[in-house]
């Protein structure tokens, strides 16, 4: 008879747990932070993106800030937080 091995599974954090370690990264790291979502065309549902790293200059930044300033009345919002 001959003896299987099994593989142990590697425990995947929850999402949760992974949006925060990479948060603390990226804020550590004086990086980006980004999340969005798009709909899957393929199978309609939401995809959740969560993105760090140099990722966005200050030109896009403003570019970003004027764009939901003009959509504040739909819902858009913008929280600004001074760190040190």
């Amino acid at each position: 008879m001959t003896i299987r091995k099994t593989r142990r599974k590697n425990a995947e954090k929850p999402f949760h747990e992974a949006v925060t370690d990479l948060l603390f990264s990226a804020m550590a790291n004086y990086e980006d932070f980004v999340v969005t979502y798009e709909v899957n065309p393929a199978t309609k549902k939401k995809e959740i993106h969560v993105m760090s790293g140099k990722l966005i200059s200050s030109d896009m930044l403003t570019t970003f800030k004027d764009h939901v300033t003009k959509q504040l009345d739909e819902g858009s919002g913008h929280h600004i937080r001074q760190m040190e």
